[in-house]
């Protein structure tokens, strides 16, 4: 094997980190809480490395920007407060190892800011 296959596996920057929504969020709204569980089973043996760095964007970019970092331990369920309707990109990555990552898209149910600016 060489050094190069051992720093960087072709594996790394895969989507091993599952993400689905809740049960308990069966139609996401506008304005109530969305929760994410979180399944870390796929990147065994290795497993993840904190930091982990949670981002969510909604449809109207920047303002709707959020993102949370966990240094001390790997969450098991993610949650957010979407501000508009619209699909909004939920994404959970290694943040300094950039190894392992998910990602998944929740189409919330309400008008977004784009439409009320108008």
């Amino acid at each position: 094997m060489s050094v190069i296959d051992e720093v960087s596996p072709i594996e790394y920057g895969e989507a091993r980190i599952t993400l689905t929504l809740d049960s308990g969020t069966p139609t996401p709204q506008a304005f109530d809480e969305v929760l994410v569980n979180v399944d870390y089973s796929r990147t065994l043996p290795e497993g993840i490395v904190l930091p982990l760095e949670m981002t969510i964007s909604g449809p109207s970019g920047a303002a709707v920007f959020k993102r949370t970092v966990f240094t001390r331990i790997a969450p098991t369920q993610l949650a957010f407060l979407p501000s508009e309707g619209g699909s909004h990109l939920v994404r959970l990555a290694e943040q300094n190892h950039n190894r392992w990552h998910g990602e998944l898209v929740v189409d919330v149910e309400g008008t977004s800011l784009q439409e009320n600016q108008s």
